[in-house]
């Protein structure tokens, strides 16, 4: 059973490691090969803001909600990030004016976030991007059946349940 845990954690860390690069390379690689419908101004901005995945997940989620203003604390409880950390990615995005913020007239303590229409172009680029990696994974996957990675997902939540 040694071996099988030493082979199991090594696995494990490799895949940490190609998921940091990936993560690193993300923004570049999106630049680079997502952005052909996006004007060429776009394009310029989004390579001096060096946006981080979490910025863009951000948008994402102010890109898919149902209404054009999105109260902080409900798109804050819909990302896994600390309220100090949201913060900052919120005010470097209204910054880079790929959001904008507001108050509600009734409500000045309520903050109301929009996603603009150059932010709406970056998550675009986002979900292009996750199909990318979804497609890499499936084509990766094929090689094992259903059961397989059945076990697989079983072992890792449980490995990713337990307290050391």
């Amino acid at each position: 059973m040694t071996d099988e845990i030493t082979d199991l954690l090594a696995a494990i860390r490799d895949a940490q490691q190609q998921h940091e690069v990936f993560k690193a390379d993300f923004w570049q690689f999106a630049v680079d090969h997502l952005a052909d419908d996006i004007p060429a101004s776009s394009v310029a901005k989004f390579k001096a803001l060096k946006m981080t995945h979490s910025e863009m997940q951000i948008l994402s989620q102010l890109a898919a909600a149902d209404a054009d203003w999105v109260p902080y604390k409900v798109l804050q409880a819909q990302v896994p990030f600390s309220q100090g950390m949201f913060s900052r990615y919120i005010k470097r995005l209204t910054k880079a004016a790929l959001i904008t913020k507001t108050k509600r007239p009734e409500n000045k303590k309520e903050v109301l976030l929009a996603i603009t229409t150059v932010g709406t172009q970056v998550a675009v680029i986002h979900s292009k991007m996750h199909t990318l990696e979804h497609e890499h994974l499936a084509k990766r996957l094929q090689q094992f059946d259903a059961a397989q990675l059945q076990t697989a997902i079983r072992v890792l939540n449980s490995i990713a349940s337990e307290q050391p």
